[in-house]
């Protein structure tokens, strides 16, 4: 192994670990990555995961997600931002997986823009969408399909219903987020790589 790739290598393994301690933080940190409104929450920890899944690629972005994924659950058993959540979010089907797929995907969408259309800066902003999209719709899905209002009383806790709950947190969640995604994570990420670059 040449100097330089040692030297890329150490490089992803430090940026792995600092944006894993990074949404370790914002996790556990009140009102940093997670916003809490009524029975929904907006999340922020989505930033540190398109960031790596741009610099790092799908597998780091996979990681990160998975990262994210564990940080949830242990969260929602620990200290869950609302009620609901600290029931819905223990599931490792509806915390964990929507969170590593997100990852891989954005990571993916970043390599295949990168190398077909020559643009990062459109690939890192359809991989910022992407990761929050995915999220969003894997999450609320995996909510409909696995609970129901029966179970989780969600007609009276929430916006009138299961139906509601679903379309509030697509909207606006995945509005803001993706927003806070691009704005933040996109101009990030492309110092980060600048970083590699030059190694």
């Amino acid at each position: 192994m040449s100097k330089s790739s040692a030297m890329k290598k150490n490089l992803n393994i430090a940026q792995l670990g600092v944006l894993s301690a990074l949404i370790i933080v914002m996790t556990f940190v009140p009102y940093i990555g997670y916003i809490s409104y009524g029975a929904l929450s907006i999340t922020l920890l989505h930033i540190p995961v398109i960031i790596g899944a741009c610099v790092l690629g799908a597998k780091g972005g996979a990681t990160l997600g998975a990262v994210w994924g564990i940080t949830c659950i242990i969260k929602a058993v620990m200290a869950p931002p609302s009620p609901l959540e600290g029931i819905i979010f223990r599931n490792p089907l509806i915390a964990l997986i929507p969170r590593v797929l997100a990852g891989f995907l954005a990571g993916l969408v970043f390599e295949l823009l990168a190398k077909k259309i020559k643009s990062k800066h459109v690939g890192a902003i359809l991989s910022a969408i992407t990761t929050c999209l995915c999220n969003t719709i894997l999450v609320m899905g995996g909510i409909y399909l696995i609970y129901g209002e029966s179970q989780l009383g969600i007609s009276q806790i929430t916006f009138g219903g299961l139906t509601n709950y679903i379309l509030a947190a697509f909207t606006v969640n995945a509005v803001i987020e993706v927003a806070v995604g691009i704005i933040i994570a996109v101009p990030v990420s492309h110092a980060l790589r600048k970083i590699k670059i030059k190694i």
